[in-house]
């Protein structure tokens, strides 16, 4: 099983001028409270707007355009979050996925031994990142940061609402 629950964050509407990126707006406008919720197998782990997601959205933006890209393929990443230390491998031909997770050695790996695999349905998985990435788009448009105002901001977009 693999789902996901964005919650509710309470995105302030006050933008940083100084904010270049998207991980940094993520970061103004998202309290610690923010989270959001990765359902793997039977374990459920908590990722925080402001420090978690904010640092994996790079890395979720390419991974959705990326899988959405094409009818078969393989992408691997190692989320960059220490919330969430584990090293994905993605394999996909037309509408059936398997992701392989690996925990890096480091403190809050939660032990996948027995459930490392998973299958899924390629458009579920995209439209479950997909939700996450529009409230994501919503919260910095709200906040102010117009389209094109930061860095990578073209790609999120690009990933929440255009992919087939």
């Amino acid at each position: 099983m693999f789902a996901l629950s964005v919650g509710n964050p309470a995105c302030t509407t006050v933008r940083d001028p100084s904010d270049a990126t998207m991980n940094e707006a993520l970061q103004t406008i998202c309290s610690l409270d923010d989270q959001a919720f990765l359902e793997w197998s039977d374990l459920k782990f908590r990722l925080g707007y402001k420090y978690d997601l904010s640092i994996m959205l790079d890395d979720i933006v390419a991974m959705v355009l990326e899988v959405d890209s094409s009818e078969a393929g393989t992408y691997e990443l190692d989320w960059p979050s220490s919330g969430f230390p584990y090293h994905w491998t993605l394999r996909w031909n037309g509408n059936e996925m398997e992701i392989v997770a690996r925990a890096r050695d480091e403190p809050g790996a939660k032990d996948l031994t027995g459930r490392e695999q998973i299958h899924i349905d390629r458009r579920g998985f995209l439209q479950e990142w997909q939700t996450l990435l529009r409230l994501i788009l919503s919260c910095l448009e709200n906040a102010g940061y117009g389209c094109g105002s930061l860095e990578g901001d073209t790609r999120l977009r690009q990933a929440a609402i255009q992919a087939r």
